[in-house]
């Protein structure tokens, strides 16, 4: 059965982003805040959910439900929290890459269509500056999300955080939301490409500013509270 769900998982996956996904890259392309890539990520994340057999439960979404603009800092255990976030802010958030990973053919492209943020981890003021002007000319239109472990968990559990990205997006100003992801790792762990069906819980915590030229020491504190809320809450979710 675990076989038969993961090859009509798979089929349904490259069939929306042949089907779909290209058609929607291509109305995206004269559109600065690729709106049809968005809605289409909505569409692929949430079938790909459906066909997988999970469930989702999201506790706390009225914490963002009036925010435009906002960081979401999540835990990381699976491919599957990407189609989490995607479908509860019903549309691609910008996520995080460093510039080297645009310079790949074709794949720097896709990057690009999906707006993901290029950042320059050896130069955090141009990285800041950049998120800002995007921000200012409606580029940037949606959640950010992080992932500040900086990779899936081969194991499940709860990592120390990455502080690069973090302490980029800390000066930029914009509110900060931690949130707790449960269950995706049941899906698809790291390491394996077969699914099974998963009860998804998801905790949303209040946002906060963080406060923009903060100290190093001060930066490491915000990451700290960001780190234990999301700890905490994973032990009861």
């Amino acid at each position: 059965m675990i076989i038969l769900r993961s090859l009509i998982w798979w089929l349904v996956a490259i069939s929306i982003v042949i089907g779909l996904g290209i058609p929607l890259a291509i109305l995206s392309l004269p559109d600065p805040q690729k709106r049809p890539i968005s809605w289409g990520a909505y569409i692929w994340s949430l079938a790909l959910m459906k066909v997988a057999g999970c469930t989702l439960e999201v506790m706390g979404k009225e914490h963002i439900e009036d925010l435009r603009q906002f960081v979401l800092v999540s835990n990381h255990q699976s491919y599957f929290d990407i189609f989490t976030l995607i479908c509860i802010v019903k549309g691609a958030p910008h996520f995080l890459a460093k510039k080297e990973l645009f310079r790949i053919p074709v794949f720097g492209q896709l990057l690009s269509l999906a707006r993901v943020l290029k950042i320059d981890r050896q130069n955090p003021e141009m990285a800041v500056k950049t998120i800002k002007e995007s921000l200012n000319k409606g580029i940037i239109n949606r959640p950010i999300a992080i992932f500040p472990e900086g990779t899936r968990s081969p194991n499940g559990k709860f990592r120390p955080f990455r502080k690069k990205g973090l302490n980029i997006l800390m000066d930029t100003g914009i509110p900060f939301v931690p949130m707790a992801i449960k269950g995706t790792r049941d899906a698809m762990p790291k390491g394996r490409y077969t699914v099974k069906p998963a009860r998804i819980k998801v905790k949303i915590g209040e946002p906060f500013v963080p406060g923009m030229g903060l100290r190093n020491e001060e930066k490491d504190k915000v990451i700290e509270r960001l780190w234990q809320w999301i700890h905490s809450h994973l032990e009861t979710l």
